[in-house]
Order: C-alpha cells, then sequence, then structure tokens
C-alpha cells in the first residue's frame, strides 16, 4: 500500500514535469508580442529558456527532496504508530514482583481479585476479633468475678482464722478460769483451812489448858497464834487482791513515782521479818529512777518478791535490791542467796494450773500465790517478770517497769 501511494505521487510529478516544459515552449511560440514589448531577441528568450530550464531542474531536486520527505513523514507516521501501539501495549503492563514485565489488565484483575480475598479475610479477622474481645470481656469478667470470689475466700480464711484464734483465746480464758477456780478451791480448802484449823487447835489446847500452863508455856503458844494470825492474814490478803485481781476490782492508776520510795515503805513494812533473821538489807538504786506505774500494785509486788527473799534466805544472810535505769524502762531486781530453786520448778512459778509452794528456811508457810499476783500485776504495768535460780544457790527476781 505505501509503495503504491509512493509510484502515484512520482507520475504525477512526471506529468507536471512535462506539462510545464509544453507551457513553456507554447509560451514562447504564441506570445512573441510579448517577448517583443520586453525588446528582448530570440537569443535572449533562448537564454531565458535555460534558465527556465535549470529552473525546471531545480524544481526536479526540489520535488526529489519533496518525496524524500514525505517518504520520511510517512515512515515516521510509521514509528510513530508502532510507539503509540507499544506505548498503548507498555501501559497495558507492569512489572511484578520478580522484574517480570506482565499484562496489566491481567495484573488488575489479579490485584483487584487479591484485594477482595484482603477485604474477606479482613472482615473475617474483624469478625474473629470482635470474637476475642467478647472472648476477652468475658474473661475480665470471669476473672473479676473470680478474683472477688478469691477476696470472699480470703476473708473467709481470715475471718475463719480470726475466730479459731477467738476460740482458742477463749479456750485459754476457760483453761485460765478453770485453773483460777481451782487454784481458788484449794486455797480455801488446803491453804486456808490448814492455818485456821492449827489456830483452832492452838486456842483449844491453850483454853483448856490455861491453869495448867505456867506463864512461859502460855507465852510460847500465844507466839505460835500470833504467827499463825499473821500466816492468815497474809494469805487473805494475797487471795483478796487475787481475786479482785480477776474480776476487774483493781483499776490501774498509773502516776510518776520514784523507786526508792516504794522499796523503802516496803522493808519497814517487813522490818519485823528482817530483824527476826538477822537479815542485812543491801540497797544499789539510783535514787533519781522515776517510773509510770500503779503504785499499790507494784508495792505489793516488791512486798511479795522480798518476802519470798527473806523466807527462802537462812540467818544472817544479805538480801540485795538492785536498781538499772535503761533508755525506756528500769529494771528492779532482788536477790537472795538462800535454798534457790530446782529448774523444773522454776517454770511453774508464774502459772496459776500449777500448785507450788515450798516451806521457808524456818518453815514459813506460803499460799502459791504471791508469785503469780506479781506476774499479773507486772504485766499489768507495761512490764516483763523473769526469774535466774539454782538450787542451793539463791534466787535472783528480775522485773521491769516504763519510764512513761
Amino acid at each position: 500500500m505505501p509503495n503504491q501511494k509512493a509510484e502515484n505521487i512520482k507520475n504525477k510529478e512526471q506529468k507536471d514535469k512535462t506539462f510545464n516544459k509544453e507551457s513553456l515552449l507554447n509560451l514562447n511560440q504564441e506570445n512573441s508580442e510579448i517577448v517583443s514589448f520586453f525588446k528582448k531577441s530570440q537569443e535572449e528568450n533562448v537564454k531565458l529558456t535555460d534558465k527556465i530550464l535549470s529552473l525546471e531542474k531545480a524544481q526536479d531536486i526540489i520535488f526529489e527532496q519533496f518525496r524524500d520527505l514525505e517518504l520520511q513523514r510517512i515512515d515516521l507516521e510509521k514509528q510513530q504508530k508502532k510507539l503509540e501501539e507499544d506505548s498503548e501495549k507498555f501501559r497495558s503492563r507492569t512489572i511484578d514482583l520478580f522484574g517480570k514485565l506482565v499484562d496489566l489488565k491481567k495484573a488488575k484483575k489479579t490485584i483487584s481479585l487479591q484485594n477482595e480475598k484482603l477485604e474477606t479475610q479482613q472482615k473475617e479477622i474483624e469478625i474473629h476479633q470482635t470474637l476475642l474481645e467478647k472472648s476477652n470481656e468475658k474473661f475480665r469478667e470471669r476473672t473479676i468475678e473470680l478474683f472477688g470470689k478469691m477476696i470472699d475466700l480470703k476473708k473467709a480464711k481470715k475471718t475463719i482464722s480470726l475466730q479459731k484464734e477467738e476460740i482458742e483465746n477463749h479456750r485459754e480464758q476457760l483453761t485460765a478460769l478453770n485453773a483460777s477456780k481451782d487454784k481458788f478451791f484449794s486455797i480455801i480448802a488446803h491453804d486456808l483451812r490448814n492455818p485456821i484449823a492449827g489456830f483452832l487447835n492452838l486456842t483449844e489446847i491453850l483454853t483448856n489448858n490455861f491453869d495448867v500452863f505456867s506463864e512461859n508455856e502460855s507465852k510460847e503458844f500465844i507466839e505460835v497464834m500470833n504467827e499463825a494470825s499473821k500466816q492468815l492474814y497474809n494469805l487473805l490478803e494475797n487471795l483478796l487482791q487475787w481475786s479482785r485481781a480477776q474480776t476487774g476490782g483493781i483499776t490501774y492508776e498509773p502516776k510518776f513515782i520514784s523507786i526508792k520510795k516504794m522499796v523503802d515503805e516496803t522493808i519497814d513494812a517487813l522490818m519485823i521479818n528482817i530483824e527476826n533473821k538477822s537479815i542485812k538489807i543491801s540497797l544499789n538504786l539510783d535514787e533519781k529512777a522515776i517510773v509510770f506505774v500503779d503504785e499499790n500494785m507494784i508495792t505489793t509486788v516488791i512486798r511479795n518478791l522480798l518476802s519470798n527473799a527473806i523466807k527462802f534466805s537462812h540467818r544472817n544472810e544479805i538480801i540485795s535490791i538492785r536498781c538499772t535505769s535503761k533508755e525506756e524502762f528500769v529494771e528492779l531486781s532482788v536477790i537472795d542467796n538462800g535454798i534457790g530453786i530446782k529448774k523444773e520448778d522454776r517454770e511453774k512459778l508464774f502459772r496459776i494450773d500449777q500448785h507450788l509452794t515450798t516451806p521457808g528456811t524456818s518453815e514459813e508457810k506460803g499460799t502459791g500465790l504471791g508469785l503469780i499476783l506479781c506476774k499479773e500485776f507486772v504485766e499489768k504495768n507495761r512490764g516483763k517478770i523473769w526469774v535466774e535460780s539454782d538450787l542451793n544457790k539463791g534466787s535472783e527476781f528480775t522485773f521491769t517497769l516504763p519510764k512513761k
């Protein structure tokens, strides 16, 4: 098709050349008048004709160039068309992940399908996410519920533990009450009955034999009766204070008071007992030591400890009372060199459920209540009491009292 078009152009050019030549010749022959008009000779016309022919050659060259340009234009159109086709093909293609050229429509379709698949998967993920959130919410609710139950269980366990402790405390209190009751009846049945019975026997003997006994014999009976009455009085005093302590009859009224004052008053009260055994009292006290205690309770403690030290000391021995001041409390110790205490008995001294009485070096009787009363009164005053003793090596009773 392009060759036919070029041939047509060439024929047209040939016809144009022939026509131009003939036209020029005819023009020369038929228009001599024009030539004359311009006053030119035939030679000049010939020269003009030659020039015209030269122009024809130039025209042929121009036509040749025009033809070449036309052919180039046609070729360029072909190339442009091919480029457009290639461009269209290129636009319809793309490069995949592996660098391979693929059809764009197919790629778009594939991508569209993948997008649809991704959207489907996304919807499934959203559904799973929703289900997971609901599951997590249920899990949280269940966790909170279980946590609440755990807290309730802990509270229940704590309540049960507290109830157990309370029951145990009640049991211990009940045991202590039973022991107190047993101790009370034991004192009434034995410790209180015996002195009274002995006192009655002495009065009966003295009454029946008053006229028979000499004055000295009667005096001896009276002295024994006096000692029995003192013992009975001490027993009743301890029993009264102990029973009041058990029933809350003794009120705790602390105040600031000097240790030396209470010790001096106790020594004065027991001076007859001290002199009867020719015992010496060695004092090592801090005269400035002040404690915050109930005076009546602590005076009772000092009296019981000093009375025991006198009872278990031999004649002409020394009893030491020592006061040591600490940062927050004061330690007071009563030390004797008497008969001492066996190890197994030391553990029974402050227990209400244990009955332990030991006669003194002069066969003095005890109630078994003194040290128990000491422990209760010391603890009521926020102190502690303990003993260090070995058999036949004396004893050291120490207790603490707060400074404020």
